[in-house]
């Protein structure tokens, strides 16, 4: 019995939104939602999986876009955000720059900044406030696993954005050096665009960073 990882890469950004599920209980996350509800319902639902919350590691719209779909399969589901990211939030994450309709109507009902530790399962995951790509930007780390959930803070061989509305170029850097390259070697970075990677990886090759 293991933590069982479902990629899917969704959306007109080709975020990649993770189901992560504890095959012991059958318990499951969604972290960051990002586009066509059907499909991620429908993944749950045929692995037989009870949807336990939403994690979002920030609040730009291709990182959301398939919430209302599932809110509305799951009503009461709990929705984890961070405080300093709920005004980017409310303001529909930067989909009005897209022409593109959000459903942000759903509140945030577990927050990043006063929890320090989630569950799925037997599994704790640790919350690391990581901003720099957005003021509340957080990542999900899973010390027996050695897994985190990135966000769009580090890619493989790129970092996030820092000029969107809210970015900062110092803090991003600061975020990373603190947060992701203190964790082991070993550690597989699973980010919010792109391909996985490895903190040694990213160490070795990383032009950001090196």
């Amino acid at each position: 019995m293991a933590l069982i990882v479902e990629k899917l890469p969704l959306g007109p950004l080709e975020t990649n939104c993770f189901i992560v599920a504890d095959s012991a209980c059958n318990n499951c996350v969604v972290i960051d939602p990002a586009w066509d509800a059907n499909k991620i319902i429908g993944v749950v639902e045929n692995k037989g999986w009870n949807l336990q919350a939403i994690w979002l590691t920030h609040a730009h719209f291709d990182h959301f876009g398939a919430l209302g779909g599932i809110m509305e399969s799951y009503p009461d589901l709990p929705l984890g955000l961070h405080e300093m990211d709920l005004e980017l939030y409310q303001a529909g994450g930067g989909a009005k720059t897209w022409g593109l309709p959000i459903d942000n109507s759903h509140q945030p009902t577990l927050w990043f900044d006063k929890t320090k530790t989630l569950y799925i399962g037997k599994y704790n995951f640790s919350i690391l406030f990581v901003p720099g790509h957005s003021p509340g930007h957080v990542a999900f780390f899973q010390t027996d696993s050695n897994i985190i959930f990135g966000g769009d803070v580090l890619f493989q061989q790129g970092i996030g954005r820092t000029d969107l509305y809210g970015g900062n170029h110092t803090q991003l850097i600061n975020s990373i050096q603190m947060h992701f390259l203190t964790l082991p070697n070993d550690t597989i970075v699973y980010p919010g665009h792109g391909s996985n990677t490895t903190i040694s990886a990213e160490k070795q090759t990383n032009p950001y960073i090196i």
